[in-house]
């Protein structure tokens, strides 16, 4: 019997930005969609996870098929203490529980008017929030 090793991980596709920002995503809505996500266990710290200026797109291409990117996943930017600021496109209409909890440096968050759900916890622990810009 050969045993491979198994790689888990909490994302099922990244891909790199226009401005060269990495964002994991996956697959919601019987793989129509993509919710935003973090790159492994959300307990747990990775070199290149979010930093800086996010931009999260409306929609992304992968292998040649095009989804809207609907939601920002629960804990996805779990404790990004370096994360500053975060652009939430139109099509983005729900953030999930705990989505920015801890992201100690985050100063701005401009959330659209498509957003119409925000889970508990989304932004505990933002104290470096000074802009919030929330639509309808």
């Amino acid at each position: 019997m050969i045993l491979l090793p198994l790689v888990a991980s909490a994302h099922d596709i990244e891909v790199q930005n226009a401005d060269g920002v990495t964002i994991y995503y996956n697959y919601i809505n019987d793989g129509t969609e993509l919710e935003v996500t973090f790159r492994g266990d959300r307990d747990q710290s990775f070199s290149n996870e979010y930093q800086g200026n996010v931009a999260i797109p409306e929609e992304v291409t992968y292998m040649n098929r095009t989804r809207k990117v609907t939601s920002i996943g629960g804990s996805a930017f779990f404790y990004c203490s370096s994360l500053t600021s975060v652009t939430i496109p139109n099509s983005v209409t729900t953030i999930g529980e705990s989505a920015f909890q801890g992201c100690s440096s985050l100063a701005s968050v401009t959330i659209p008017n498509s957003v119409t759900s925000i889970g508990g916890s989304a932004f505990a622990g933002c104290f470096g929030l000074t802009s919030v810009t929330i639509g309808n």
